[in-house]
């Protein structure tokens, strides 16, 4: 038989191990959460990287479009940096300044919205009269990738990357 003392001892023992192991489920319970919170931010962000880079893609598209006829002015390779440009908001412009002013905005709302932000604009290489716009921003996971369909140049190392094409002229 068994003293009371060595049962109650032996006890205490128990419940102190269902608490350690309690404890232990419950640190990784929330260690689990705080893992998908994060991936949760890390996809926020890069939505809406994506979506400054779809604005500013659609604003230079309609820069474009608006000034057709200067289209082969705004093609511009990965890390080119536009020419000075007189201010076309408060004074008028030839078709010419107004492409090298669009650019230089472009390159301006890079800068200012999208981590090392740059960007591609160039014709398409099989379909006539068409143009496409890659914007890139920094992003170690590569989260958005673009091929190289139709002349696109390729989307650059720790860069993601989104593409649009489109006709300047319609």
């Amino acid at each position: 038989m068994r003293h009371p003392r060595q049962a109650r001892q032996q006890l205490l023992g128990i419940a102190l191990l269902e608490a350690l192991v309690a404890l232990v489920i419950l640190a990784f319970g929330v260690l689990g959460l705080l893992w998908m919170h994060q991936q949760a931010l890390t996809q926020q962000r890069q939505q809406l990287m994506r979506s400054v880079a779809t604005g500013i893609a659609d604003d230079l598209a309609e820069r474009m479009r608006l000034n057709a006829p200067q289209r082969a002015m705004y093609a511009k390779a990965w890390g080119n940096a536009t020419t000075a440009a007189p201010d076309c908001s408060a004074t008028a412009c030839s078709r010419q300044d107004l492409a090298t002013w669009d650019m230089q905005q472009l390159q301006q709302a890079l800068q200012s919205q999208l981590p090392e932000g740059d960007a591609a604009v160039f014709a398409l290489t099989d379909a006539p009269n068409w143009w496409g716009i890659v914007i890139a921003w920094r992003d170690a996971n590569e989260t958005y990738r673009t091929d190289t369909t139709s002349g696109s140049p390729p989307c650059p190392t720790d860069m993601s990357c989104w593409r649009l094409f489109f006709r300047p002229d319609r």
